[in-house]
């Protein structure tokens, strides 16, 4: 029987009815059956039978065989959009089409590892730091060009480059580093450079501990810390400090002549003191704008079921051991305030926190400004997250106030007005190993921590989703039995990292969990992995030389990034277009990934 439809591109309504010819079986098939014929079609071969004539052209668009692809490619199993998203034809598109999963580029300009990757908040410049002590600026394009390049090791003997961040105006560049080859002056630096003024160096300071990496407070303060190690109380003592930067500092450096070289030793301003008797520190400091009222329709912790929590992955799911109660229910190690008393369902009220310094947001009575950090009880296990408010007197007086050194406490009045607790012992012995200084300091109150949140793993990498509403993180699970009462101990780690989720307007883990890639690297020595989110994707480095991209809203594996030998250290998303993205990795090399869309227009047709 002729398949007149198909052999004259014909719709069968358009088929003469004479006597030679014969009616098409196609003709008279229900919707129902060639549904049941479609359904065992790939997307390409849906997309030439949609082609054929109009019948088969409307009901190749039924929603149903375009969420059966989602579910058959990439494992998708949520019965309902997400919010926002028109189709499940236009979902499988982005998925497919406008996903940043293509190499278009490998940049081979650094000589050693290459450690973190952050992009400008235009999108227009992403910049990169390495183990060959250099910052180099890039410009987005095709192809990529570098802009701005610096070199640490030349300039102040620096080791390696280890982070960097742009301020909200784009106009300066955070740089973190680290020193370690002279054993006599071991420790971490922050530099601040201009990006209108040829890539000048405004400031630089001394940082302890290097693994703060430093953060912008606003458009114009930075924060660092200093690490304080008692000889008499056996106690360690971090304090954050920020640190102004004016435009008019660098007319005067100008106009005085002054090098890049120098390197100012403290004199920052005081905003916490965190001790701890367990020689734990405080790492990854962060800044975040948290929505008090958020708009937010993606609450990512109402739209699906326990079963699609979890994202698919190659190998063994991560294990969720542990988790459950952690952030809702009364523990011990869940979710604590520094008034002693559990807030209820570990909800905060932020409209009690007022608003400071807010740079994410123009109306700054809609956001609460908040310092997160990662801290934990043992003195190697980062597994806690820490929250504190920075009110608006914390935040703009103590920025504005005198800077505060222990040099110059000298009276019990001095200690009342650092908010000290005068007693007995009002000073103590404290040694500086960045340096080796040995000196007779003053005792300092410490602060707490305003929340804490216990992930029962090792925070390897975290980040902030663009709305600051949700928090990121890297997290290695514990395995095994871990003694929790030896400050000591170096809990055994999963090999398998997962992504987990925190609501930063309720404090409550999402239960979202992005799983599949790997850290290998002991509790001692674990590296940092850092991520990063865009509004439809989620991305991580990983330990097993593969970058990995999964899908935010379906939780669900999307592609990998293959680079060679060694740890894929960092991801970015440019924030003016998630088809974009930057992986970064111990093989010395920047790969730029783009979709097929962006290739395209490109007409890019092999790699760089």
């Amino acid at each position: 029987m002729p398949l007149h439809c198909i052999g004259e591109r014909r719709s069968p309504s358009e088929i003469d009815n004479d006597e030679e010819t014969c009616p098409s079986i196609w003709q008279k098939s229900p919707d129902s059956i060639l549904l049941d014929i479609f359904y065992s079609l790939k997307a390409c071969d849906l997309v030439r039978a949609a082609q054929t004539c109009k019948d088969w052209h409307r009901v190749c668009q039924d929603e149903s065989l375009w969420k059966g692809l989602m579910q058959s490619q990439w494992g998708v199993k949520t019965v309902c959009l997400p919010p926002g998203k028109e189709s499940w034809q236009a979902e499988y598109r982005r998925l497919h089409y406008l996903a940043p999963t293509q190499l278009s580029e490998t940049l081979t300009d650094h000589n050693d590892e290459v450690l973190h990757v952050s992009f400008s908040h235009r999108g227009d410049m992403f910049s990169t730091t390495s183990k060959d002590a250099t910052i180099k600026v890039w410009s987005v394009g095709y192809p990529t060009t570098i802009k701005y390049s610096k070199d640490f090791r030349k300039l102040l003997s620096w080791d390696f480059t280890q982070f960097s961040c742009f301020n909200q105006s784009d106009s300066m560049l955070l740089v973190s580093s680290v020193k370690t080859r002279d054993f006599i002056d071991r420790r971490g630096f922050v530099a601040i450079l201009s990006i209108l003024h040829d890539f000048h160096i405004l400031r630089v300071v001394a940082m302890d501990p290097s693994q703060l990496f430093g953060a912008w407070l606003d458009d114009s303060t930075f924060l660092g810390g200093c690490l304080e190690i008692s000889l008499d109380r056996f106690a360690t003592t971090v304090q954050i400090e920020s640190f102004e930067v004016q435009a008019s500092q660098l007319a005067e450096l100008l106009s005085e002549g002054c090098s890049d070289m120098c390197v100012e030793e403290g004199g920052g301003n005081s905003l916490f003191t965190f001790c701890s008797e367990t020689a734990s520190l405080i790492k990854f400091l962060t800044v975040a704008n948290v929505p008090v009222h958020p708009n937010d329709p993606d609450d990512l912790s109402d739209h699906y079921s326990d079963s699609d929590m979890e994202a698919e992955g190659p190998g063994d799911r991560a294990a969720d051991e542990n988790m459950e109660g952690n952030f809702g229910y009364e523990n011990e190690a869940g979710c604590s305030s520094s008034s002693g008393v559990r807030a209820s369902g570990c909800c905060v009220d932020y409209s009690k926190c007022g608003s400071a310094c807010g740079s994410v947001t123009k109306d700054q009575t809609a956001s609460t400004q908040n310092m997160i950090f990662v801290t934990g009880e043992f003195a190697v296990a980062l597994h806690q997250v820490g929250f504190k408010n920075l009110s608006p007197s914390i935040s703009l007086d103590n920025t504005k106030a005198k800077p505060y050194r222990d040099s110059d406490l000298s009276s019990n009045s001095d200690l009342d007005e650092l908010g000290c607790e005068p007693s007995q012992e009002e000073s103590h012995m404290v040694v500086n190993f960045s340096n080796n200084d040995i000196q007779l300091r003053r005792i300092r109150k410490s602060d707490k921590p305003d929340h804490l949140i216990d992930l029962y793993g090792h925070v390897t990498g975290l980040c902030l989703s663009n709305d600051h509403r949700y928090l990121f993180l890297n997290c290695r699970p514990w395995i095994g039995m871990v003694d929790r009462t030896d400050p000591w101990a170096t809990p055994d780690l999963s090999p398998s990292i997962e992504v987990r989720v925190i609501d930063l307007c309720t404090l409550k883990d999402t239960k979202l969990r992005y799983t599949g890639h790997k850290g290998f690297s002991p509790s001692t020595m674990c590296c940092f992995v850092f991520l990063d989110v865009s509004q439809d994707y989620v991305g991580s480095g990983s330990e097993d030389a593969k970058g990995y991209i999964w899908d935010r809203h379906y939780a669900t594996l999307l592609a990998t990034y293959q680079h060679g030998e060694g740890v894929v250290n960092a991801i970015a998303f440019c924030p003016n277009n998630q088809e974009y993205l930057v992986t970064v990795s111990d093989d010395n090399t920047i790969k730029i990934w783009r979709s097929k869309h962006l290739m395209k227009g490109l007409e890019v047709t092999g790699h760089n």
